[in-house]
């Protein structure tokens, strides 16, 4: 997952397909209409229609992104642009094992968009629970119950608060951020000093202490096993 696919010059004319593009503008461009300024980067939703000038465009394959609508984000924009003529380079490159290194490349542009999008007004109490949330990601006894109940407000006017804010519910978003950690664990060929972590070892450090539990869990989310993934 997380996969890059193709990367052109310009819109691909009307939608994107069942993926995320992302268009890094070199000068100013246009996206549906509205002007994008030189070094802006515009990222696509799956199934959204969008014409676009000016741009480069790269495709990724299940990729894992917190947006709903097209978004242009400002901030990053020297280190995407180079991520991207890099990913030109070697997508139709003859070169051996090639797909280390544009796993590696989608990986930090997918981080970077994650990073510079992400929402930073949220209030005190949704911000308490994403924080717990993120330092709970790989702790088999995190209770997302009992954190949301240690709070000194309404546990349904939490939920509800945090879905308005984030976009998603408390429980989602810990299963997006397990989920994430898990590909790219899975993807990534970490290994120990002897051999690949086992998917018993994957799943403990993603905050499952049932191996069993976490492929059905992953296999649900994703469409395929843990280890069809890998």
């Amino acid at each position: 997952m997380n996969k890059i696919i193709e990367v052109a010059v310009g819109s691909n004319g009307e939608r994107t397909p069942k993926s995320f593009e992302v268009i890094v503008f070199s000068e100013n461009g246009e996206i549906n209409g509205k002007t994008v300024l030189t070094g802006q980067t515009a990222v696509i939703p799956p199934l959204k229609k969008y014409s676009a000038s000016n741009g480069l465009r790269i495709s990724f394959d299940g990729a894992l992104l917190p947006f709903t609508e097209i978004t242009v984000i400002d901030g990053c924009k020297a280190a995407i642009a180079f991520a991207v003529c890099e990913a030109q380079t070697y997508i139709n490159s003859d070169l051996p094992k090639k797909e280390f290194l544009l796993s590696a490349i989608s990986n930090f542009i997918l981080s970077y968009l994650i990073v510079f999008a992400e929402k930073k007004d949220f209030s005190p109490a949704v911000e308490t629970v994403r924080s717990e949330i993120l330092k709970g990601v790989s702790d088999c006894t995190f209770s997302l119950e009992d954190c949301l109940k240690r709070l000194p407000l309404n546990y349904d006017y939490i939920r509800k608060a945090f879905k308005k804010e984030t976009g998603t519910t408390p429980h989602d978003f810990l299963l997006k951020e397990r989920m994430s950690l898990a590909s790219q664990l899975l993807s990534s060929g970490i290994s120990n000093k002897f051999s690949s972590y086992s998917i018993s070892q994957i799943a403990e450090a993603c905050g499952y202490s049932e191996p069993l539990y976490f492929s059905r869990v992953f296999k649900k989310y994703f469409g395929i096993s843990p280890s069809e993934y890998r």
